[in-house]
């Protein structure tokens, strides 16, 4: 670590001292210098932060502060130019002028804005697929720790949920909804040409645009089904140096507490539950009289969640010249999470270097480093997770016994170990150090035509150590261990292509050709020991242990690829573009696929009569058609694989030596036609802007057919049983992005922004190759998905709840074998008796519709910022309650307020829920634990202040931002659990299952943004 600090800052030193001596050098050599002051402002006449100010063909330049002031020496012949995003650049002669006062005028919804569009960029009134943009400033409203949290709200068509709440885990992300059904649904991501990877900071992202239709996705061909996420990072700019420092503070917590039941109200439930079922009470009046006098007890959930503070600081430097522009930054990130004894760490580390080698050739050189840390944030949810036992304790039981030792297990409600200490006496700790070089060279052939080469190459060293020994429920069940895993990846990419730019009378064609080649190897080496005769050193020596076992793992693939484009463009209104990748892949029996695309635009703006429109500024309409792929498979999946012998116990005998020796039998087999999940995408589009852009309106109509989905299908016992991949059935994916926002409202010193999008998706499986109605679970105490032929994905199935038997249905219950107070379900087949049977759709994980609401107000130098963010329409089956009402799987007892005797069902009192019986069947996987998910979050409100610049120029500061802000401050939704955002299905068709899952904390942030 000390040596790559030592490099960083000697190399940006001799970076730095270069440029300026260039400087100095210009310096010396122009022609007398002249202070120009003045401002820049907009057509509303407030003032532009950081607009550019800069003398043309020359390094020299500034930015206007927080008043949109600027005072730069200039010769004083110069001719100064003014630049910013979304704005016309505009030169200026001096002519002996002195003083400087501009207005920059809006490009019409920035159209003439340069967006990156994959292996390329174009204008933004060029671009004929569906896409959509998030900017640097966008992220900065929000302190985040990970990319993929900038998305949720910001962009239509793109639904960001958190799998949990702990440090360090990112949120799950799907673009028009999911397009595979047991595969991963996750975008991909290119960071600077890199392919597969997005940033570890955000903070050093610039753009992020996101490809969402086929024609804007197919280049990316075999992995691109799942849309394409292209993160830019911020580079340097010629000019004097800049340094910026930006940090928060945040306070964490939980957002809420679960209502249970207290010491006196358990001990009477519990009471009550063991004289309904004929056993003899087991709190005494005195302990109840205790308990109720007292309070007593212990809050589980306070002991076992904490308030943490989190702390973030980033450094950046940049600057050069014309020749060379440079930015370095440094982040560390330390956060620990909201349970005991979690954490995550991160320092980051990245260089980008612009480097104009001639008048022909450009080089672009990124460096980065990665090095996170993180202890016991690995919680998934489950039955024996911590977090899930705080809710199911017995509150009646300390934490500690009189002597200070843990008491491990409790007579009532939880049969499982004490959650506190399992907390404070695991280590599940990781760290690894992840390296990246791209370099993207570009050499101008001719006038036309260019030839681009980016080359990334990634290094990847993790090591994971675990110790579940004494004070564990391993230990305690004597299947204790300590492991050490280390492995390494690395990896290779090539893109080469050509790209011809002609513009000839009123048509312009830019033409791409491309060769790319992809690989990547990892190996990993794990070694393990149970029944260690001592644990005093944790997890560093594995030779004390009694059982040890140590395996290893290689993996090797590689993906070769070949595209072609062409851009057509006739009288800047009519536009073409087609494309067409061919991938062949180390994955696959078919090894080689073509994925095609097409897509047409109209700028109706630029025809003459619609060139004076008073309403309009912008009005374009787009179609697209194209084919992407899904190769979401592991490297080896087309070869039968070798079982372990241990897991046989297979020998054969050796005539020669009269030894046994050990088999090493095959597998299961493999599907001998193994190909790509193949989507095929249709879209519709609109893009519309009026009142000289102040309002702008988006709005795409798509669909997507999805073929040859992966599934694991069961394989014959003849065939050694187990599970294979293979391509069977299809899936459709329907629904609109629609975005709104603009300017309402400028007058004087106060300008509202404000952006909406609303995002609707409808899927439904169409074939599953005769295998219809798999059920993804089974039994009466397990949470059940099922794949239906005709139904979405994300569908709960199980026994549909009717509340109890009363008193007037006695003998219709006794057919059931049950009684008045019992659960009652619907008997869908009418035999009498609850079987699978009777199983049902309950309810669905997907919502019929999602949507962000983001408004920026801004006063002089202040700006309140606050975003809405929510969903409609779906539900969420909750294990973790379910298990609160006891009666279930390792829960003797409840611990839910809800549950104590006077909400019970009673001959006096006949509610929906069951009295305590030995024939109650209170079934888990039943709508009784379904529940209404929608929410809307007040996901951020800040306010942040700009400290005038005339305060800052007697300390040489160039500006100063100071802020307070706050993340899911409250919550509106009808779900009785902790979070309705997260939940712990592992793909598609088991989305929306939560149990014991850790929520998004409740934040508090206070920070600065510092500029020198």
């Amino acid at each position: 670590m000390k040596r790559i600090l030592f490099i960083f800052f000697l190399f940006m030193f001799a970076v730095t001292a270069k440029s300026y001596a260039t400087y100095i050098k210009s310096a010396v050599t122009s022609p007398p210098l002249v202070t120009v002051t003045g401002q820049v402002k907009d057509a509303q006449g407030l003032p532009i932060v950081g607009a550019n100010v800069k003398v043309k063909g020359t390094n020299i330049g500034t930015q206007t502060d927080v008043n949109g002031k600027f005072q730069l020496q200039v010769p004083d012949n110069a001719t100064l130019v003014f630049s910013f995003l979304g704005y016309a650049e505009q030169s200026v002669p001096l002519n002996g002028q002195t003083v400087l006062n501009i207005t920059l005028q809006e490009n019409a919804i920035a159209l003439q804005e340069v967006v990156a569009v994959g292996y390329g960029t174009q204008k933004r009134s060029e671009v004929t697929g569906s896409s959509s943009s998030v900017s640097a400033k966008e992220i900065a409203k929000r302190p985040i720790t990970q990319l993929s949290q900038a998305l949720q709200g910001t962009a239509a068509g793109v639904a960001v949920t958190s799998a949990n709440g702990q440090p360090g885990q990112g949120p799950r992300v799907k673009i028009r909804g999911a397009n595979s059904i047991t595969g991963n649904n996750e975008p991909l991501y290119v960071t600077d040409g890199n392919i597969g990877a997005a940033p570890d900071d955000p903070n050093d992202v610039e753009t992020i645009e996101i490809l969402k239709d086929a024609a804007s996705t197919a280049i990316y061909g075999s992995r691109g089904s799942n849309g394409v996420i292209l993160v830019t990072t911020k580079s340097g700019h010629a000019g004097k140096t800049k340094i910026e420092f930006n940090s928060w503070v945040q306070h964490d917590q939980m957002p809420k507490h679960l209502d249970l039941m207290g010491a006196y109200d358990f001990a009477r439930s519990v009471n009550n539950q063991f004289q309904s079922t004929g056993q003899t009470a087991a709190f005494s009046q005195a302990q109840l009289d205790n308990y109720h006098a007292n309070g007593g007890g212990t809050d589980w959930q306070n002991a076992l969640f904490r308030k943490a503070w989190v702390q973030y600081y980033d450094l950046a430097i940049s600057g050069g010249s014309d020749l060379v522009k440079y930015r370095f930054s440094l982040g560390y990130l330390d956060q620990p999470g909201t349970i005991l004894n979690t954490y995550y760490k991160r320092t980051t580390l990245k260089s980008n270097m612009d480097i104009k080698l001639n008048s022909r050739m450009d080089l672009k050189v990124i460096l980065s480093a990665s090095i996170p840390q993180n202890h016991n944030n690995s919680y998934g949810g489950g039955l024996g997770d911590p977090f899930n036992q705080a809710v199911e304790w017995d509150p009646t039981s300390p934490v500690r016994d009189a002597s200070g030792a843990f008491i491990h297990h409790s007579q009532y409600a939880s049969i499982q170990f004490n959650p506190v200490e399992q907390a404070l006496s695991q280590a599940d700790d990781g760290s690894a150090t992840n390296l990246n070089a791209t370099a993207t060279f570009n050499y101008r052939i001719i006038k036309d035509l260019t030839f681009t080469s980016t080359d990334v190459y990634s290094l990847g060293q993790n090591y994971l150590q675990r110790f579940y020994g004494p004070g564990t429920s391993n230990f305690d069940s004597k299947s204790d261990y300590i492991n050490n895993e280390t492995s390494r990846f690395h990896g290779y990419l090539s893109s080469n292509f050509l790209t011809y730019k002609h513009k000839f009378g009123d048509h312009s064609i830019t033409a791409t050709g491309l060769y790319e080649v992809q690989s990547g190897t990892s190996m990993g080496f794990v070694a393990r020991s149970s029944n260690l005769s001592n644990y005093n050193l944790g997890y560093y020596n594995l030779s004390l242990g009694k059982s040890q076992q140590n395996s290893s793992s290689y993996s090797s693939d590689a993906l070769i690829s070949y595209m072609a484009r062409v851009n057509y463009a006739y009288k800047d209104k009519y536009y073409l573009t087609a494309s067409i990748r061919t991938d062949g892949s180390s994955h696959l029996i078919q090894k080689y696929s073509s994925f095609p695309s097409v897509s047409v635009g109209w700028n109706a703006i630029n025809e003459d009569f619609l060139k004076d429109s008073k309403l309009f500024s912008d009005l374009r309409i787009r179609a697209s058609y194209g084919q992407t792929g899904n190769q979401n498979v592991g490297a080896y999946s087309t070869i039968a694989q070798i079982l372990t012998p241990s897991s046989q116990g297979l020998y054969f005998y050796n005539g020669a030596s009269g030894d046994g020796s050990v088999a090493t039998p095959l597998g299961t087999g493999v599907s001998k036609s193994l190909k790509w999940e193949t989507k095929s995408a249709y879209d519709i589009g609109i893009d519309m802007a009026f009142l000289k852009g102040r309002l702008t309106f988006t709005l795409d109509a798509y669909k997507n057919d999805i073929k040859n989905l992966l599934y694991s299908k069961n394989a014959p016992f003849y065939d050694n049983g187990g599970t294979y991949q293979a391509n069977i059935g299809s899936l459709t994916n329907k629904g609109l992005d629609i975005s709104l926002g603009g300017t309402p409202v400028v007058s004087g010193n106060f300008k509202w922004t404000t952006n909406l999008t609303l995002s609707i998706n409808r899927n439904k499986l169409t074939d599953l190759g005769g295998l219809d109605n798999q059920i993804v679970g089974s039994g009466n105490n397990t949470v059940n998905a099922i794949l239906k032929v005709g139904q979405p994905l994300g569908e709960f199935y199980g026994y549909k709840y009717l509340g109890t038997w009363k008193t007037a249905d006695a003998a219709e219950a006794a057919k059931f074998g049950m009684k008045p107070g019992d659960a009652r379900y619907e008997d869908v087949n009418g035999d009498h008796a609850y079987t699978s049977d009777d199983y049902q759709t309950l309810g669905n994980a997907t919502p019929k519709f999602s949507y962000g609401f983001i408004n920026d107000l801004t006063y002089k130098a202040f700006t309140l910022s606050f975003m809405f963010q929510g969903q409609q329409g779906s539900q969420v089956f909750s294990q973790t309650l379910a298990y609160l009402w006891g009666g279930l799987g390792d829960m003797k007892n409840a611990t839910t307020r809800e549950a104590v005797p006077e909400n019970l069902w009673t001959p006096n009192n006949q509610t929906n829920n069951p009295a305590w019986s030995t024939s109650s069947h209170n079934y888990n996987n039943s709508s009784r634990y379904v529940y209404n998910s929608s929410y809307a979050k007040l996901k951020n409100l800040s306010l942040a202040y700009r400290v005038p610049a005339a305060l800052l120029r007697k300390v040489s500061v160039n500006s100063l931002e100071v802020y307070v802000s706050g993340q899911n401050l409250f919550t509106i939704t009808p779900y009785k659990g902790y979070d309705p955002e997260i939940d712990n299905g592992g793909n598609a068709i088991t989305q929306g299952q939560e149990f014991g899952v850790i929520p998004n904390p409740k934040t508090y942030t206070i920070g600065i943004r510092l500029g020198l």
